[in-house]
C-alpha cells in the first residue's frame, strides 16, 4: 500500500476551514459583472481552503462549468481579502488567450493585467516595460513561456494557474519540466480531463502540485498500487487535491445535448483509392509490431481516402476550380450539403469540426479557425461568430477544440473524428456549456464500413470506460480501458468493412431523410424529443464493430487478384515499376476510339510536322531578333528556363511513390511574420510575389515591404519591362542581399509575371495558367539551390479571387515535392 503518502498527505494537509465565501464578499473585493452560481462559489471556497493549506490544486469540473470564472474569482480574493497583489501567472493555450482577457477585464477589473504575447522584437518591448510598469496578472501562451522562461523565472509568482493542464500530463515534458523551476506560491490546474488514458497521467498532475507528497521517484509503485484494485484510500489521497464537478449534477438547468451518429456511403472514386490504397504496401500486413508505422500510414491515408479522394496528389482534374465536383466526389461532403442546406432553414449557427479543412466549396457565410488563421484574425473570428450573419464556424479539433466559448451555436458537427475521443469531447464543449439558452445537438459524420466506423466504435467504449474511471474512482478499470483500445491488431482493423464495401464498385451514396434522423427544430431552436437521445442511428439494423471473417476473406480475395496483376504486367516494363498500385487497382477504363488507317496516320504525322517546323522557325526568328536587340543593350534576361517536359515527367514518376505520404511532412507551413525576412534560420531562401506584365513598380503592400529591403526589385523588374522580357509565365529571380543579409543562406526574389495591365490601366486578375507556370519553375529552382520558398497570401484582397485553386497549385508544386514551403 502507499500508506507513507497518506501520512505525508495527513502531516502536510490541515483539515479545510469551512469558512464560506459570499457572492457579496466577492464583489466587495472587486469581482464585478457576474453572479456566480451556488457550486462556482463552493469551488472557489474550495480553492481558497486548499491556498491556505498545501502548494497547488486541481480543478477538474467538466467542461463548460467556469472553471474560468472560479479562477478569477480566487484571484479577486488573493488581491482583495488577502492584500496580496500578485504577481499571478496564467497560462492558456493561444486559442483562448483572447478570451482570458476579456474575462478578467470584465470580471476582475482592479487587478491589472499584462498579456504577453507577440514576436521576438514585441516581447522585448513588453519586457522593458514590466521594469517601469507594475502588473498583477500576466497572461500569457505555453510557448511564449518555454521560449522566455528565463525572463519568466525572475518573478516570484504568487499563483500560477494553468488553463487546460492536461498539458501536463507527462512529468518528463518540456512545459512541466520548466514550470517546475519557477519560483510559485500556489499552483492552479484547470483541466476537464484530468485522465485521458492512464492513472501515470493523474500522478504527473499531482507531481507537479504538490511535489513534497507526490514524488517523482515513487511514480511506478503508486501507478502499480491503484491501477490494479479500486480502493477508498485512493479517494482519500485524492479528495484534498482534485475537486471535479459534472454538468447532470450541478447544471440542471443546461439545456439537453442530443448525439447522434449519421452513416454515408462512398463515391466511385473513394472505393477505388480505398482499396488501392489498402494494396499499395501489401507487406506492412506480414507483421503489425514490425511495420506498425506502416500499417498506421495506411490507416491515416484510408481515413482521408474517407473524407475526400482530393486529399491525394493528382487525383483532382485540373484546372483547379470550385464546383459541384467537390462535393460529388466525397460521400462525406454530399451528406454534409445536404445537412447544411438542411439547418440552413433553422437559420441557427453551427460549428464545424473536421481535422482535414474543407472550406473552399460554401455557399454559406463562414468563419475559420485552424492552424493557417494569425492570432489576430483568430480573435476576430470569435468575435464575428456571434454575428446573426455567419452560419457556420469552420475549426480544426486541434486548434478550436479547448477553450473557446461559442454558445451562440447549438449544433455541432464533427465531419471525421479525432483519435482521441477526449479531444472531441473536448471541442464539443464550446457550445454545450454554461451560458447555452438552446438544447444542443451533436451530429457526427461517420463512412460505414470503413476504418472510420470502427475506429470510433472503439473510441467509444474507452471513453465510457475513461468516464467511470474519473467519475467513480474505479481506476483499475483503466487496464480494461487501455485493452479494449489496443485489443484488435491494428492489420485487422485496416481491413475492417471490407467485404461489404468492395463487394461492388458502384456508389453506395444514398440520399437520407435528414429531418426524421436529425430531429425538427422551432423558432431557430430544436425540439426537445424524449426519447430521442440515442448515441448511433443504425437505420434499424445491427452493425458488428469488429472485422469479420467475410472481411478476411474478401481481403484475401483482393490480395490474389492484384498479384495476379502484377504477373500479368510484369513484361510491361518501365510504366508500371512505380504506378502499378494506382493504374492497376483502380481499373480505370480507357476511352475506346476508332483505329485509324496506316495512310490516314502517316498524313496526320506529316500534318503536325510540318506545322511544329513552321512553328519552331517563326520562333527561331522572334528570338534572334529578340536576343540581338538584347545584346546591343546590354540586357542580360533573369527569366528562369522553362522546365524541361521529360525532366518533369522523371520527377513525378519520382514521386510517384509518395503520393499516399503524410501530409504533415509536406505540407504548406503557415507562419506568421515578413515575408520579405523570410522564416528560416540557415540555407537559401526564396521569397514569392506576383506581379503584373506592365513593367510598372507598384507601392504599398508588398511592393513597399520589398523596396525597403533591397533596391534590386524595382530595378530589375522595370528593367525587365522596358526590355519586353514580362511574358505571362515569366519569371525573375534574382538576389536581394545588397541591403540586408543572413549569415547562413542568400535570400532571393521570384517575381511571377501572372497579371495583365491593359492600355486603360485595368489590373486583370491572377491567371492560374500562369501562376502553374511560375511555381513549377520555381520547383526547378528551389531544388537545385536547396531552397525553401516563402510566399505571402497570394490574391488575399483580390476580389474574386480563386484561393481554393492557388493552394492546391502551391501543395501540388512545391510542399507536396518536399520544397520547405512556407505562407
Amino acid at each position: 500500500n502507499m500508506t507513507d503518502i497518506l501520512a505525508r498527505i495527513k502531516k502536510s494537509v490541515a483539515d479545510k476551514k469551512k469558512t464560506p465565501v459570499a457572492q457579496s464578499d466577492l464583489q466587495k473585493w472587486g469581482l464585478r459583472g457576474i453572479q456566480l452560481r451556488a457550486y462556482q462559489l463552493d469551488g472557489v471556497q474550495w480553492l481558497t481552503q486548499c491556498l491556505s493549506n498545501q502548494q497547488g490544486s486541481i480543478l477538474g469540473d467538466e467542461m463548460g462549468l467556469g472553471k474560468t470564472c472560479q479562477t478569477i474569482s480566487l484571484l479577486v480574493y488573493i488581491s482583495g481579502a488577502l492584500g496580496k497583489k500578485g504577481p499571478f501567472l496564467v497560462l492558456s493555450p493561444l486559442s483562448v488567450l483572447e478570451n482570458w482577457r476579456n474575462e478578467l477585464e470584465c470580471f476582475a477589473p482592479s487587478l491589472n493585467v499584462l498579456c504577453y504575447k507577440g514576436d521576438k522584437e514585441r516581447r522585448a518591448e513588453l519586457q522593458r516595460e514590466t521594469k517601469t510598469q507594475d502588473f498583477q496578472v500576466l497572461l500569457t501562451t505555453y510557448e511564449m513561456c518555454l521560449k522566455d522562461a528565463s525572463f519568466l523565472k525572475q518573478w516570484k509568482w504568487k499563483v500560477l494557474v494553468v488553463d487546460e493542464a492536461h498539458r501536463l500530463k507527462n512529468q518528463n515534458s518540456l512545459l512541466h519540466v520548466t514550470l517546475t523551476q519557477f519560483s510559485v506560491g500556489f499552483r492552479v490546474l484547470l483541466t476537464g480531463t484530468p485522465i485521458q488514458n492512464n492513472i501515470q497521467e493523474l500522478y504527473s498532475l499531482l507531481t507537479f502540485i504538490q511535489p513534497n507528497i507526490f514524488t517523482a521517484d515513487e511514480s511506478d509503485r503508486f501507478v502499480k498500487v491503484y491501477s490494479q484494485v479500486q480502493t477508498a484510500e485512493l479517494q482519500s489521497i485524492l479528495e484534498p487535491f482534485l475537486l471535479r464537478r459534472i454538468k447532470s449534477e450541478v447544471a440542471v438547468d443546461l439545456p439537453k445535448k442530443t448525439e447522434l451518429v449519421v452513416y454515408h456511403g462512398m463515391s466511385v472514386l473513394q472505393k477505388k483509392y480505398y482499396k488501392a490504397v489498402l494494396m499499395k504496401d501489401l507487406e506492412a500486413f506480414g507483421n503489425d509490431q514490425g511495420n506498425k508505422n506502416r500499417l498506421l500510414n495506411i490507416l491515416m491515408n484510408l481515413r482521408k481516402c474517407v473524407d475526400h479522394p482530393y486529399l491525394f496528389d493528382g487525383v483532382e482534374p485540373e484546372p483547379f476550380q470550385i464546383g459541384e465536383h467537390l462535393v460529388e466526389a466525397s460521400g462525406k461532403l454530399c451528406l454534409l450539403d445536404s445537412l447544411l442546406t438542411f439547418l440552413h432553414k433553422g437559420s441557427s449557427e453551427h460549428i464545424l469540426y473536421t481535422l482535414l479543412m474543407f472550406s473552399g466549396h460554401t455557399r454559406y457565410s463562414y468563419e475559420r479557425l485552424d492552424g493557417s488563421v494569425r492570432g489576430e484574425e483568430r480573435n476576430l473570428a470569435v468575435k464575428n461568430f456571434g454575428s446573426k450573419d455567419i452560419f457556420v464556424f469552420l475549426l480544426s479539433t486541434k486548434a478550436g477544440g479547448v477553450g473557446l466559448n461559442l454558445t451562440a451555436a447549438d449544433t455541432v458537427i464533427f465531419v471525421d473524428s479525432d483519435f482521441n475521443p477526449q479531444n472531441d469531447l473536448q471541442a464539443a464543449a464550446r457550445c454545450h456549456r454554461i451560458g447555452q439558452t438552446r438544447p444542443v445537438k451533436v451530429i457526427r459524420l461517420l463512412a460505414r464500413d470503413t476504418v472510420e466506423e470502427i475506429m470510433y466504435s472503439r473510441a467509444v467504449s474507452k471513453l465510457q470506460l475513461t468516464n467511470t474511471v474519473i467519475e467513480e474512482g474505479r481506476f483499475s478499470l483503466l487496464d480494461q480501458a487501455q485493452s479494449a483500445a489496443a485489443g484488435l491488431q491494428l492489420s485487422e482493423i485496416l481491413k475492417f468493412g471490407i467485404d461489404k464495401l468492395l463487394s461492388s464498385d458502384e456508389s453506395s451514396i444514398q440520399e437520407i431523410k435528414l429531418e426524421k434522423i436529425v430531429g425538427s427544430s422551432r423558432d431557430g431552436q430544436w425540439v426537445e424529443d424524449e426519447e430521442q437521445n440515442h448515441m448511433y442511428y443504425f437505420e434499424g439494423k445491427d452493425y458488428s464493430k469488429n472485422p469479420s471473417s467475410d472481411d478476411q476473406k474478401s481481403f484475401e480475395q483482393l490480395l490474389e487478384e492484384q498479384l495476379a496483376e502484377f504477373q500479368k504486367a510484369a513484361g510491361e516494363g518501365r510504366a508500371l515499376r512505380h504506378k502499378v498500385s494506382l493504374s492497376v487497382t483502380l481499373g480505370v477504363p480507357s476511352r475506346k476510339r476508332k483505329p485509324l488507317t496506316e495512310a490516314e496516320l502517316e498524313l496526320r504525322r506529316q500534318k503536325r510536322a510540318e506545322a511544329a517546323a513552321k512553328r519552331a522557325k517563326l520562333q527561331e526568328d522572334l528570338e534572334k531578333k529578340k536576343m540581338a536587340w538584347w545584346e546591343s543593350c546590354g540586357y542580360r534576361s533573369l527569366c528562369l528556363q522553362p522546365v524541361d517536359s521529360e525532366e518533369e515527367e522523371e520527377e513525378e514518376e519520382d514521386n510517384s511513390s509518395t503520393c499516399f505520404s503524410d501530409s504533415d511532412r509536406t505540407d504548406i507551413q503557415y507562419v506568421l511574420g515578413d515575408v520579405t525576412h523570410p522564416h528560416t534560420a540557415q540555407g537559401d531562401a526564396i521569397i514569392v510575389h506576383c506581379v503584373d506584365d506592365s513593367g510598372r513598380w507598384g507601392s504599398g503592400g508588398l511592393f513597399t515591404a520589398l523596396e525597403v529591403r533591397s533596391d534590386e526589385p524595382r530595378k530589375q523588374y522595370e528593367l525587365a519591362g522596358k526590355m519586353k522580357d514580362l511574358g505571362l509565365g515569366n519569371v525573375l529571380l534574382f538576389p536581394i542581399d545588397d541591403k540586408q543579409s543572413r549569415l547562413n543562406g542568400q535570400d532571393n526574389l521570384a517575381l511571377i509575371v501572372a497579371q495583365e495591365r491593359d492600355k486603360a490601366n485595368n489590373l486583370s486578375g491572377i491567371f492560374l495558367t500562369a501562376l502553374d507556370d511560375g511555381l513549377k519553375k520555381i520547383y526547378a529552382a528551389a531544388k537545385r539551390k536547396n531552397a525553401s520558398v516563402h510566399l505571402p497570401r497570394i490574391g488575399h484582397s483580390t476580389k474574386g479571387f480563386n484561393w481554393y485553386g492557388t493552394e492546391r497549385l502551391i501543395r501540388k508544386h512545391l510542399a507536396s515535392r518536399g520544397v520547405p514551403t512556407f505562407m
